[in-house]
């Protein structure tokens, strides 16, 4: 990869971290439930490990990052599996919007989490070092 891809792909993540940054702060106006709340707490940590993945810092233990980002796979399958059971079911053009949403916006960030937990080894043995 040449210096101007790494530059646009490094630009392409902080503009996605823009926006899961709006999405999560947005979903903190919608709290209506304790089940809201633990989601959107939840949510937030995921938000703090796109940030340790992009910044290359290591935030908290490796061990609860490659747990968190099987639990978070695990959430985002369950979430876009219940936005398309109700594109299939209603047939409104909305959920099916909604689908594809939900899969832009899961998929760069379970690839980052996994990145983080099980693929940026230097981050972590960085920490080992200095602590």
């Amino acid at each position: 990869m040449t210096q101007t891809e790494s530059r646009i792909w490094k630009s392409l993540w902080w503009a996605y971290f823009v926006v899961v940054a709006l999405t999560t702060v947005s979903s903190w106006f919608g709290i209506h439930s304790l089940l809201d709340a633990l989601l959107a707490v939840f949510n937030a940590y995921a938000l703090v490990g796109l940030w340790g993945y992009l910044r290359r810092i290591s935030i908290g233990w490796r061990k609860f990052w490659i747990v968190y980002s099987f639990l978070f796979a695990v959430q985002a399958v369950y979430g876009v599996g219940l936005v398309a059971w109700l594109a299939w079911q209603s047939h409104a053009a909305m959920y099916y919007y909604m689908l594809v949403a939900a899969i832009l916006l899961c998929i760069p960030q379970c690839l980052a989490l996994w990145r983080y937990g099980f693929r940026s080894s230097s981050i972590w043995q960085a920490a080992q070092v200095a602590a």
